[in-house]
């Protein structure tokens, strides 16, 4: 009797470690997922999640699974992003004041990925752990940041805007579509400092015309000059040519000392 309850008790607490070791909804804390990839299976197509009952046989085999553990709170990202118009610095200085054509903004995110794509997004951009899809979603607030400061600058072209309806913003974005899977839960603009996008129009058209004119000049220049350049060229030819002469004829240079002029052009026609 006694080797009875011995064996049932060594039953049971075999029994309670192998549903201990495969109850894999245990490992997980809350408000988290768990992805389990193993050698004999893959990735288990299904989230695991706390305080929803998850057996797996693949933890009874040692050294054959791992649980990847991801939170599921949204994440927060500041970032700034700041820059010039382009030629800022050239329109600026053809105006009085010098006035300042550079750009400035301030953006918070919240971003996730909903559950029923984050198996997706851990095969196909291979995560590790909860800190590379911190990183993932840190890359994608930072391109969010470029394509919303492009759109709020195209805004104040024609007039100066003092307050921004962001949902609208995204929409007209379609930042949703554009970084699917990842959700934007919460967007907030903490600064806009925009230039005067007019005055900088008006500084570029008198740029362009300046440099119209200054490219006509140059032209004129270089026609008129076209012969003289030509001719000092000629000469510049005709120099070294007499210069080789008198080196292999050394008798023309009696000529130029001693000779006649008549002398000294007739030998010089004949080098042309």
């Amino acid at each position: 009797m006694k080797k009875g309850i011995l064996s049932s008790i060594i039953i049971l607490l075999f029994a309670g470690f192998v549903f201990y070791t495969g109850y894999a909804s245990i490992k997980v804390p809350s408000a988290s997922y768990g992805i389990l990839v193993s050698k004999t299976s893959g990735v288990y197509p299904k989230l695991i999640e706390n305080g929803k009952f998850c057996w797996r046989w693949e933890f009874l085999i040692p050294r054959n699974s791992k649980l990847y553990i991801f939170s599921d709170t949204p994440r927060h990202f500041k970032q700034a992003f700041n820059g010039e118009l382009p030629s800022a610095s050239i329109y600026s200085s053809l105006i009085k004041g010098n006035p300042d054509f550079s750009y400035s903004f301030d953006f918070e995110f919240y971003l996730k990925i909903e559950s029923e794509n984050l198996i997706s997004v851990f095969k196909t951009e291979n995560f590790k752990s909860d800190e590379d899809l911190y990183s993932y979603l840190e890359n994608v607030s930072l391109k969010i940041s470029r394509d919303l400061s492009q759109k709020l600058i195209e805004m104040n072209e024609n007039t100066v805007i003092a307050s921004y309806n962001v949902p609208e913003i995204i929409q007209s974005l379609d930042l949703e579509k554009k970084y699917s899977p990842v959700l934007l839960k919460d967007v907030y603009i903490k600064k806009a400092n925009v230039p005067d996008l007019r005055l900088y129009n008006i500084a570029r058209s008198s740029y362009d015309k300046f440099q119209s004119v200054v490219d006509e000049k140059l032209s004129e220049y270089a026609s008129a000059h076209a012969e003289k350049i030509i001719a000092d060229e000629n000469s510049v030819k005709k120099l070294t040519k007499i210069g080789e002469m008198l080196k292999q004829y050394p008798e023309l240079n009696a000529l130029l000392s001693n000779g006649s002029t008549a002398d000294v052009l007739k030998a010089l026609n004949d080098l042309k």
